[in-house]
């Protein structure tokens, strides 16, 4: 199976014919799109964790220290036509012909980026993509999104499941700003050399089931936004030294005594699992898993509904820790969710950056939903 990068390569192929074009259009999608950062000072981005010298990555630490960098999170799946006609027609606008099946083929290997990029190339390579779109981003909906927003048609399906990633991603990144705002002041300027801190607890992992990761998230809530800290000692120094004032929850990582215990096997109808069984670590903090996640979700059971967790209350003499999937819960404050691909490409940005590019991509939705859907 092809690649997105080998297929984004095929294509372009396919499409010129031509070398020189193909060469011109790799250096120009590496200028707009994939150029490194220039190499600078930048406060510690690993924190250790373990008296060996384990280390994970500080999330308080953005890669876009200080500067709007929306190349990293350049919204993958709408553009209009303001967007694409910086290169105007020109010569190397191509005619696309007898390689349209063969380029459609190519084209489904593509993830939602590429095709945003492949976009902005010229106006032909748009026309192909938008003739297309249905069968292309419809092949995307059940990769990219945990829940579907069901439309009249594939590409309409996907800007609005779009749209409603980023509208609860909005709400739960300003739920945290006041907080992760003065982390992030601290690790870069006020202690960036051993700030000790890592991330949120909820940054950490996402859970695979939307379904359960909803009710889970209703259940430990607060706990979404404790924030996971080297040692106790770091967490003095921050106290000490940061004018932030509202109160905040720490746990330290490095922690000889993290508590041990199984989550025994249960066969009970509509008994789904424990929280644990769903958790999918981020890339990098896997070490944390079987520590700090397991001890913060403790033995959280999930029901299917409110009878099956009651029965299995009533069969073992006590009221289980659980969470349900029927139940009816309503809080206009509970915003906080679990991490997800979209918090991950914004994590470049700092916590102000991300609300402005996530308004700017709601914006654009609806501009391409008015001019192009309607």
């Amino acid at each position: 199976m092809l690649s997105s990068p080998s297929a984004m390569n095929l294509f372009g192929i396919v499409q010129s014919g031509v070398s020189r074009l193909q060469n011109s259009v790799h250096h120009q999608l590496h200028q707009q799109f994939g150029a490194g950062e220039s190499p600078s000072a930048r406060p510690a981005r690993d924190v250790v964790i373990s008296t060996s010298g384990e280390t994970v990555p500080s999330l308080f630490v953005t890669a876009a220290s200080g500067r709007h960098d929306t190349r990293a999170v350049t919204s993958p799946s709408v553009s209009n036509s303001a967007l694409v006609t910086r290169n105007g027609t020109d010569a190397s606008d191509l005619l696309l012909t007898a390689f349209d099946g063969v380029s459609l083929q190519i084209a489904s290997y593509l993830d939602a980026q590429d095709l945003y990029n492949v976009q902005l190339v010229n106006r032909s390579w748009r026309a192909f993509i938008v003739a297309n779109r249905d069968a292309l981003y419809g092949s995307l909906l059940e990769k990219d999104f945990q829940t579907v927003i069901r439309s009249s048609s594939p590409f309409k399906s996907y800007i609005f499941s779009q749209r409603h990633e980023l509208e609860k991603e909005l709400l739960h990144t300003k739920a945290i700003q006041p907080t992760y705002a003065a982390l992030e002041t601290y690790c870069s300027t006020t202690e960036p050399s051993n700030h000790g801190f890592i991330a949120m607890f909820g940054d950490i992992f996402e859970l695979t089931d939307p379904r359960v990761a909803r009710f889970v998230g209703f259940k430990r809530h607060h706990a979404l936004s404790v924030v996971l800290a080297a040692t106790p000692e770091h967490v003095n120094a921050f106290r000490k030294r940061s004018e932030y004032t509202r109160p905040i929850a720490f746990v330290p990582v490095i922690n000889p005594n993290w508590p041990e215990f199984d989550l025994p096997p249960v066969e009970f109808p509509g008994f789904l699992g424990y929280a644990f069984d769903f958790v999918k670590m981020v890339p990098g903090y896997e070490s944390l898993k079987d520590t700090v996640v397991k001890s913060i979700l403790r033995d959280l059971m999930v029901f299917d509904t409110s009878e099956s967790a009651a029965a299995y209350g009533i069969s073992i003499g006590r009221q289980p820790f659980i969470a349900v999937l029927d139940e009816s819960f309503s809080n206009p404050s509970f915003h906080m969710t679990f991490s997800s691909p979209l918090r991950r490409r914004l994590s470049k940005l700092s916590i102000s950056e991300r609300i402005r590019s996530i308004e700017e991509r709601i914006q654009s939705i609806d501009a391409c939903v008015i001019h192009t859907i309607v």
